[in-house]
């Protein structure tokens, strides 16, 4: 994916370095998807690679301009926003995670989709012009754009069924689930929450308050289901946790 880095809200591109081989750590690459698009070295990539800062918003200058985007390195939450400034998570994306960029509606009454970086995070991004040309030739570009975005609605899914238990805990228990099988597809399994995701948003991402979700992580670390560590949450009770 090209070498162009942005820092922070803006998501400015910087410069272009060329390589006879793909950026190091190419989630896309690392995969065996999406070969039509990323050409035979990162010169030739057909996707933008862009830096957002921890805990700033994503670019609004990226909707519109780009229609589909790959996590490269970090952590970061989509949120949708309706007419009237109420807000809602709805995915949580780590390393690997691909998801679309909808354009802004015209209507105003539509509702706009951004999100925030938990953590610093670098994002591979590609134009519509690029997806578009892609999926109309068809081949393993479109079987893999399909592929990956049948991931964007099984974790979507995961969420809105953690949302839609009954009690703060078996909502937490579903969420802490959910996040270690999906933030990391193809990952080595650990089920681990990284460090960087707060309390706070996993209460945004359950649509519950901030002290409820403290309670109950509270309880969870007493009855030994959750360590707590340098690198993060674990799930040391994962089949309890499953169970609720």
């Amino acid at each position: 994916m090209s070498n162009l880095e942005g820092i922070g809200n803006g998501g400015k591109l910087l410069q272009k370095h060329t390589a006879s081989h793909h950026c190091v750590g190419c989630p896309a690459a690392g995969r065996n998807v999406l070969e039509g698009l990323l050409g035979e070295s990162s010169a030739s990539c057909g996707f933008d690679s862009l830096a957002v800062e921890a805990r700033s918003t994503l670019p609004a200058s990226w909707l519109g301009r780009y229609a589909f985007a790959i996590v490269r390195r970090g952590y970061l939450i989509r949120q949708r926003t309706d007419a009237a400034g109420r807000t809602t998570s709805i995915d949580a994306m780590g390393p690997g995670c691909s998801f679309p960029l909808d354009r802004q509606g015209s209507n105003p009454e539509d509702s706009s989709i951004s999100g925030y970086a938990v953590t610093r995070a670098l994002v591979c991004l590609c134009d519509e012009e690029t997806i578009v040309r892609g999926l109309s030739e068809g081949g393993d570009t479109a079987v893999h754009v399909h592929q990956l975005d049948a991931e964007v609605i099984r974790r979507m899914e995961r969420l809105a069924d953690a949302r839609g238990r009954g009690g703060a805990a078996s909502k937490v228990a579903a969420l802490l689930c959910s996040l270690a099988d999906t933030l990391r597809p193809g990952g080595d399994g650990d089920s681990t929450i990284p460090a960087e995701f707060l309390q706070r948003d996993l209460a945004g991402l359950l649509s519950i308050r901030h002290e409820s979700v403290c309670r109950v992580m509270r309880d969870f670390a007493k009855e030994g289901l959750i360590e707590r560590g340098d690198t993060g949450i674990r799930l040391t009770g994962r089949e309890a946790l499953q169970a609720m």
